[in-house]
């Protein structure tokens, strides 16, 4: 039975899931949910998924939310669909993926979703000039996080998880793109990251840009 994947592709984890699936067999449908015009809360979408929100899954009747909990389902039901470095079968690499996921929630979506609402979302929503002072906040936040995913995950690493790309990649490569919108250079000073991530681009293309075609696309209609 083919999954459907319930997807707005100006979300990270929605682009991540989708980039996952795209670079596995997994068969797969994908429905576009637009979560500025409020898709997700009109009842046809609540009576399919309760929850109200993006990434969801469905596989047949069985329902699904959370990006983390989707992915380690679909990995659970298709093995050997996917490359085994994605999630690797060996009990340590997937212990390191899973620690990296376990980060990611807090640690790179947390720093990074609160200044990009700062600085994009409350002005394209409010028409509210952004709020400084909270901004510094949040890129020195933003900025302690980076170190810590510099010296604990990558180090000397090629990718977060060791020498071979992982989901975790996917996720994290997923939340710093955002910033692509409002040319936020986040990586900036950081050589080892920039350098990285220029790999994982590599590394998912073409795919990694065929998914962010939204993304790209609110990049050039935005406006400052």
């Amino acid at each position: 039975m083919t999954i459907e994947l319930y997807v707005d592709l100006r979300s990270q984890p929605c682009r991540a899931l989708l980039m996952f699936l795209k670079l596995s067999e997994i068969p797969h449908q994908v429905k576009y949910v637009d979560l500025f015009k409020g898709e997700h809360k009109t009842q046809k979408f609540s009576d399919k998924i309760p929850l109200q929100t993006v990434p969801a899954m469905t596989d047949g009747d069985f329902v699904l939310c959370e990006t983390v909990a989707i992915f380690r389902y679909l990995t659970s039901k298709y093995k050997g669909k996917f490359a085994d470095n994605w999630y690797p079968a060996d009990i340590k690499k997937r212990a390191k993926v899973d620690e990296y996921m376990a980060f990611h929630h807090g640690g790179t979506r947390g720093v990074c979703v609160p200044l990009f609402v700062s600085e994009v979302l409350i002005p394209m929503s409010t028409g509210k000039p952004v709020d400084g002072d909270k901004v510094k906040e949040q890129v020195e936040k933003l900025n302690a996080s980076l170190e810590k995913i510099e010296k604990n995950f990558l180090k000397d690493n090629q990718y977060l998880c060791g020498d071979e790309a992982s989901f975790a990649d996917i996720e994290a490569a997923c939340e710093f793109m955002q910033f692509v919108v409002n040319a936020r250079d986040i990586l900036g000073g950081r050589p080892l990251l920039k350098a990285y991530l220029e790999r994982v681009k590599t590394r998912l293309n073409p795919v990694f840009d065929e998914v962010n075609s939204r993304l790209y696309e609110w990049r050039d209609n935005y406006k400052k």
